[in-house]
């Protein structure tokens, strides 16, 4: 049976590695045997560092975010208090475009059809969404 022939690339790869195993041989012979041991020391806590820190690095990966979604249901309606919060902010925005959004309550009224929302300690009739 026929041996395939190596492509370039691996031939390549052929010469770089034997390049790499004279060269790690020169420098074996030519170093005293402490020193080598002492290379082959180092290269060994440099391996354990690195498996340490991917190890750390995978426990420390923090976990997925919960999703959570609150709906408020009357007269045959669902409302997500998200929408109607993104709804307020909206409202405030447009109507205070200079004013920076740092706090914001929602107060969903069901009996009334409404959302009152209060937007950085300030409340007003007209902070007001209709359901």
């Amino acid at each position: 049976m026929a041996r395939p022939k190596r492509t370039m690339a691996a031939a390549a790869k052929a010469v770089e590695v034997k390049e790499e195993v004279k060269e790690v041989v020169r420098e074996a012979t030519k170093a005293p045997a402490a020193k080598a041991e002492a290379k082959a020391a180092d290269q060994a806590q440099v391996k354990t560092a690195a498996k340490a820190d991917a190890i750390g690095n995978v426990k420390a990966a923090p976990k997925a975010e919960v999703e959570k979604t609150v709906v408020v249901e009357f007269g045959g309606k669902q409302i997500k208090a998200k929408d109607v919060l993104a709804q307020a902010e909206k409202a405030y925005a447009e109507s205070h475009p200079e004013t920076e959004i740092k706090t914001v309550e929602l107060y969903i009224s069901p009996e009334q059809n409404a959302a009152y929302y209060v937007v950085n300690g300030e409340a007003s009739d007209d902070f007001k969404i209709e359901l």
